[in-house]
């Protein structure tokens, strides 16, 4: 089958251009920008922004049903929340990957697909990358996460646990089986609408979902008083709530009707190179998410008053973390939409917007974080000591913030270009080989306690960043095009 034609026609970017057009209504590929004319850096910030904003609100939408459900188990008890908190620790650095890493391989394929088909092929594509990203990354759960969730209590009195509270832990992953089984899919079907340009409708469908499945865990953490174990059972509905209302708009709406289609045979044809970066995606979230429970490790050989403050810091850290993820997703959608559509001279103007959209939020939340760092930490301690400590070390975290927006922007540059093996080593590098060693040598070696730990990982996410950024810069983007040009997507 012949290669799809570069277009022909070059258009100008301006803030009315849709983010990746509409798949099936919208004849022309993605904007381009005109060599004739002045690149317009306003309106292209712009809309990296706005397709940003929604994604950043649904990752912040998703954290809910944990946050409520971790909440409610600390009413009942400590043990109940030292179960619940633990096992979700374990659910997010374990299953949650395979979903959370795997389907950012959507961003990839559908992002550059979408532009690079014909209008008619676009639909068979998607739906192609759609059921083909379910089917294997619901094989690799079942074959990975499933047996390690069913025996992990007595993993857990393998590594020196309570055996009662190991069991129960347990207990509460294997209640969640089924739960993490519906993520894998609610990922798929997000990544899936999100690179279409339906962000705002996945925003207002996890929403929904959020509502629902924070209703379960009142009903039955507290009215059914099933304890610990309602916090699997409620975060299981909000996972199949999301599935049910994502799949609705899907199949009902006209513009995506057509892309889904249900399921049918030969999803699995030529499935390799979805799988090499599902595989390299899960490494990846893996990485960086294991990076944050090894410095909480060191941070828990700390006196109490640290311990406290790490948490604090931490929940900071949360509270803004869905604003690199949003920028990241829909950078890698920007590059990839372009690359699809030929455009290099688009590409190479669009490599600067996420550094400067990472710089303008991140100067925002530095300023935000210096002005409240005195009194943040009374919304968890009153206790003065651990408030003044944290005070200390969030201008630390204000700094590390600035550096993890632009280290997003450019993993999702390297991810919509297909370089996402660039990505794991660069995060390897700069997490593991520097920001962990730093970290260690400045709180342990140096005495500087938990702001010795944080600097170490804002070295390591600088060294991260330099890294990135040469990849990027190394990249021949002409030859990069023409490779995604002559891509067989399938169709």
């Amino acid at each position: 089958m012949a290669s799809p034609t570069l277009p022909a026609q070059v258009t100008k970017t301006t803030e009315r251009t849709p983010l990746l057009g509409d798949p099936l209504l919208d004849e022309a590929n993605a904007p381009a920008v005109n060599p004739s004319e002045k690149p317009q850096y306003g309106s292209e910030i712009l809309l990296l922004f706005r397709a940003s904003v929604p994604i950043a609100l649904s990752f912040a939408l998703q954290n809910i049903v944990q946050a409520s459900s971790i909440l409610i188990a600390g009413s009942l008890g400590t043990y109940e929340l030292g179960v619940v908190s633990y096992g979700y620790m374990f659910a997010s650095s374990t299953g949650s990957m395979i979903g959370l890493g795997g389907a950012t391989a959507l961003d990839t394929l559908c992002s550059q697909a979408i532009t690079a088909v014909k209008s008619e092929e676009k639909a068979f594509v998607l739906r192609n990358y759609l059921q083909r990203g379910i089917l294997i990354l619901a094989a690799i759960y079942t074959i990975v996460i499933v047996p390690l969730w069913w025996f992990s209590g007595r993993l857990f009195v393998g590594l020196g646990q309570d055996e009662d509270f190991a069991m129960d832990t347990g207990l509460f992953l294997r209640v969640l089986l089924p739960g993490g089984l519906f993520q894998v899919m609610a990922e798929c079907l997000k990544k899936f609408l999100q690179v279409q340009g339906h962000s705002f409708q996945t925003g207002w469908a996890i929403g929904i979902a959020a509502i629902i499945g924070f209703g379960a865990n009142l009903l039955l953490m507290r009215v059914l008083d099933l304890g610990f174990l309602g916090a699997p059972l409620a975060h299981t509905v909000y996972h199949l709530s999301t599935v049910v209302c994502l799949l609705v708009y899907t199949t009902t709406i006209p513009e995506s009707v057509p892309c889904w289609g249900g399921f049918r045979k030969g999803r699995l044809t030529d499935w390799t190179r979805f799988a090499n970066l599902a595989i390299i995606g899960i490494v990846t979230q893996a990485a960086e998410s294991f990076s944050f429970e090894i410095l909480a490790l060191m941070a828990a050989r700390l006196d109490q008053v640290a311990i406290g403050a790490q948490g604090i810091v931490m929940a900071s850290d949360l509270i803004l973390y869905t604003i690199p993820i949003g920028i990241s997703v829909a950078s890698s959608h920007r590059i990839g939409n372009l690359m699809g559509a030929g455009d290099v001279s688009g590409v190479k103007f669009a490599l600067r917007m996420p550094y400067i959209l990472s710089l303008i939020f991140g100067i925002v939340e530095f300023i935000l974080i210096m002005l409240v760092r005195n009194s943040f930490g009374y919304l968890f301690s009153d206790e003065e000591a651990v408030v003044r400590l944290a005070a200390h070390v969030l201008p630390v975290i204000a700094l590390f913030q600035v550096l993890d927006l632009s280290n997003n922007g450019a993993c999702g540059i390297l991810r919509g270009a297909g370089k996402v093996h660039l990505v794991g080593i660069s995060n390897i590098l700069g997490y593991y080989g520097v920001g962990m060693t730093t970290a260690w040598f400045f709180c342990f070696k140096l005495d500087l306690g938990l702001a010795g730990l944080w600097g170490g990982l804002v070295i390591g996410s600088a060294v991260l960043l330099i890294v990135q950024t040469i990849c990027i810069l190394l990249i021949n983007w002409e030859k990069e095009v023409e490779a995604v040009s002559q891509q067989d997507h399938g169709h």
